[in-house]
């Protein structure tokens, strides 16, 4: 006697922005890793960081192949993001993007300490320290909700495997 399969449970994704996030993925994550990688220079903000940042475009780009990855390869049908996913994936993009616009630079001449918000506001040390506060926390929430996202993908694979 074989043991009947219990269905897969009903976890399609929310209406269509569960699908349009998903097929976000891609383009966003790499326009927003090259933002946060160079995205200053827009704001003719750019020197070493340039430089430091590059371990870290290539972590972020590796994390965010792994849940692409993951989205992409779900059994769920119709393919696309749960509600809490999608707000994962919505929150790293948001803390990538905040990160690229506010993050300081330096270089090596006295006047090459700038941020957006130095370059907005005008130069001061206060200002320039807000700066990098402001990019620390959004570090921390993109890892964070990487996280969240990781685990959440995860736990849709095992719950329907």
């Amino acid at each position: 006697m074989t043991a009947a399969v219990p269905p897969v449970p009903s976890t399609a994704p929310t209406g269509p922005t569960g699908r349009a996030t998903l097929l976000l993925m891609i383009p966003l994550n790499l326009t927003l890793v090259a933002w946060l990688w160079i995205g200053r220079l827009v704001f003719g903000v750019f020197g070493w960081f340039a430089l430091v940042l590059i371990p870290v475009v290539l972590i972020a780009l590796v994390a965010l192949l792994i849940t692409t990855v993951l989205a992409l390869t779900q059994k769920r049908r119709p393919l696309g993001l749960s509600r809490a996913e999608r707000r994962w994936q919505w929150t790293v993009w948001t803390a990538l993007f905040v990160g690229g616009a506010v993050l300081p630079d330096f270089g090596d001449t006295a006047d090459s300490q700038r941020s957006l918000l130095t370059q907005v506001f005008g130069f001061s040390d206060a200002l320039f320290q807000v700066s990098f506060t402001i990019a620390g926390v959004a570090a921390v929430v993109a890892v964070a909700a990487w996280v969240g996202l990781f685990v959440s993908l995860l736990h849709g694979h095992r719950a329907r495997t």
